[in-house]
């Protein structure tokens, strides 16, 4: 939920399609190593507090996760006036590459067309499928050997292990743009901090995305627990800001957030 709506998602992959063929387009994707440290454990709803005066977004966006041994399944989901999303990631406990994603947006006006982008990493090549009423586009795009889905990386940026002042670039599957940028990541701090009246010591990170990309390319800045956990407390990227409100541990069998 950090990145700005793409309201004509699938105009936004054919262009993505037509760039392949352009010079200069080719991003030199990361070959850092990086180690994940602390893993995703139990069965938990996060709440936070979400609010982005340029997109007219105010209210609570929802995380659920359950972990199942290696596979941890993650969704998310905030219901505005004007529209919804939906956002889930099926990824691997313990390395965090991910197996699936989908994200949609739903628009309640009549204004804007209702989309939706999936994508499926298990074959050899990611395999993006992106919808918008009656239009389809798709794409396969080169894996590198070590990634993530642009979606998960607020709740799971705080489990790979950097140490301070180090920087890092994960590759990152941006879905809007259909295509992998690497993502610099670097650990600037430590900081105490209060939001919602509840204050937390955190790791500070900052991360931007490098090389060219049709997402935006604005540095944005993380705030985790520093704890095992590893929560996330705060994020600001531009004008958007989520801060945490409410953390509810839940039964594996706790209805998920939306259905597939």
């Amino acid at each position: 939920m950090k990145n700005k709506v793409f309201k004509t998602l699938t105009l936004v992959l054919l262009i993505s399609l037509f760039c392949t063929t352009l010079t200069g387009c080719k991003i030199q994707l990361s070959e850092d190593e990086y180690t994940v440290g602390e893993i995703p454990k139990g069965s938990y709803r996060l709440v936070y507090y979400i609010v982005n005066e340029e997109q007219n977004i105010d209210g609570d966006l929802t995380f659920k996760y359950v972990t199942d041994g290696n596979i941890t399944k993650m969704q998310s989901y905030a219901e505005f006036d004007m529209w919804q999303y939906r956002a889930q990631v099926i990824f691997d406990t313990y390395t965090l590459i991910p197996s699936s994603s989908y994200k949609s947006n739903v628009f309640y006006s009549g204004k804007e067309k209702d989309w939706s982008v999936k994508t499926d990493y298990t074959k050899e090549k990611a395999t993006i499928k992106a919808i918008q009423e009656d239009k389809q586009a798709d794409k396969e795009v080169a894996k590198p050997a070590r990634y993530l889905d642009n979606e998960m990386i607020n709740l799971t940026l705080g489990l790979i292990q950097i140490e301070q002042d180090d920087k890092v670039y994960i590759n990152v599957l941006v879905n809007e743009s259909a295509m992998f940028a690497p993502y610099g990541v670097t650990n600037q701090t430590m900081e105490t901090i209060t939001v919602n009246g509840k204050s937390y010591e955190c790791v500070k990170y900052s991360a931007k995305y490098a090389g060219f990309s049709l997402f935006t390319a604005r540095e944005s800045y993380f705030w985790y627990t520093n704890d095992r956990d590893r929560r996330l407390v705060k994020f600001v990227s531009g004008s958007q800001i989520m801060t945490l409100k409410e953390i509810i541990e839940v039964p594996a069998d706790d209805p998920w957030l939306f259905g597939e």
